[in-house]
């Protein structure tokens, strides 16, 4: 993607997941984390990646802990490890229907 431009509320919700899935050993990650070292995120507007974070905790997805710098941390679920799974899998047959 160029600078700039921006991804679909999917597409974001998807990237943020599959971050928080991929590199769950890092523990949990701040916002500011998620915002600036997320490959493709930095081109999102703040507020939005806030509202979706939002939304992936009342969804029960991510949860959300008090890291030792006493900063709020975000960190994957199993509900969330379950829905990124589903939606790779919906994908995964999708595109192999295209063959």
């Amino acid at each position: 993607m160029k600078g700039g431009d921006r991804q679909s509320f999917e597409l974001t919700v998807l990237t943020i997941l599959e971050y928080l899935v991929r590199h769950e050993g890092l523990g949990p990650v701040s916002k500011y984390h998620i915002m600036n070292r997320v490959p493709d995120l930095p081109s999102q507007r703040q507020d939005r990646v806030s509202t979706i974070l939002d939304l992936l905790v009342r969804r029960g997805w991510v949860s959300t802990e008090s890291k030792d710098d006493g900063v709020m941390g975000y960190r994957i679920s199993e509900p969330g490890k379950t829905e990124y799974r589903k939606w790779v899998s919906q994908f995964l047959s999708f595109a192999r229907k295209l063959r």
